[in-house]
């Protein structure tokens, strides 16, 4: 019988648990490291530990699912503390920014840890289907040897270039760009239904036209049309991470209009309702709900 090997999970969330639901599919053992307890969910072929310590004595690749820098970096300093002999790799499919991959590579340039920059896309569904695209940025050796281990919970890989962070400008740029599209979606569609137009059959239209794009192929009918405002990805998530991009444009030089409007509007409808799911941003512009008799 072939022994099942073991990969180590920190941060069995949203993404991180059907992340490792589908590395057990595919033949591999899971041990968990999740500080919320009541995100703790006990299955077959994955077992939890209470420290990171427990973690590294089971296996030598960590894969990564964390919600910010903040968290990545405080794992992988204690790593550099405590780790022990011998190598280990880190699978990173947080969505960290450019400045934070590119700083965490250089804590471990001269230790026996191994980091590949690898976030991912594709949200909760994606992640739990399969299905997800993971964008990597790193050593060409250490993504081979990876590989098998991505394929388990992604249906497309790309490695798009040498440096940690440049995976992550590309993630950031992609969910700009997916938040750009939901609001300017939103807005639009909110026109059309001031108009007497129907939502879904605007979004049928839309949809073999040339303003097709993620909103109204996927977010607004399967979340807004049905009323189930549920992705499980919050607006919170959403603004941090185009943040992250607004930052990195500010440091390159190329901030524009478009980014300065999208991430103002994201922070007021944050700091208006937080943590609601990011499709909430159609109920958020719909104007005419917000007008009131004078």
């Amino acid at each position: 019988m072939k022994t099942r090997k073991t990969i180590g999970v920190v941060g069995l969330g949203n993404m991180g648990y059907p992340i490792a639901e589908n590395l057990i599919k595919a033949g591999y053992d899971i041990a968990g490291y999740e500080i919320d307890q009541l995100r703790r969910k006990p299955r077959e072929h994955l077992v939890y530990v209470d420290s990171l310590g427990d973690l590294i004595r089971q296996t030598t690749v960590l894969l990564l699912s964390l919600p910010d820098r903040h968290a990545v970096q405080g794992v992988v300093e204690q790593l550099l503390n405590d780790h022990g002999p011998g190598p280990i790799t880190i699978v990173d499919t947080s969505t960290i920014g450019a400045k934070a991959s590119q700083s965490i590579a250089n804590l471990v340039r001269n230790s026996e840890l191994k980091y590949l920059d690898s976030p991912v896309s594709g949200g909760v569904r994606g992640a739990v289907a399969g299905t997800l695209a993971v964008i990597c940025a790193g050593s060409k050796a250490l993504y081979d040897e990876m590989l098998p281990i991505l394929e388990c919970f992604s249906a497309n890989q790309f490695l798009v270039g040498p440096e940690p962070g440049q995976a992550q400008t590309l993630k950031v740029l992609n969910n700009f760009l997916s938040a750009t599209a939901l609001v300017a979606s939103s807005e639009a569609l909110h026109y059309g239904q001031a108009q007497g137009l129907d939502l879904q059959k605007m979004c049928d239209v839309i949809n073999v036209s040339t303003g097709m794009n993620t909103a109204t192929l996927d977010k607004v009918p399967r979340q807004v049309v049905t009323g189930l405002f549920n992705t499980g990805f919050s607006n919170s998530l959403m603004f941090k991470d185009i943040s992250l991009y607004l930052e990195g444009c500010n440091e390159a030089g190329t901030t524009g209009e478009v980014s300065r409007t999208v991430v103002q509007l994201w922070d007021d409808f944050v700091a208006s309702s937080p943590n609601d799911d990011a499709t909430c941003i159609f109920k958020f512009t719909d104007k005419s709900a917000q007008i009131t008799d004078l």
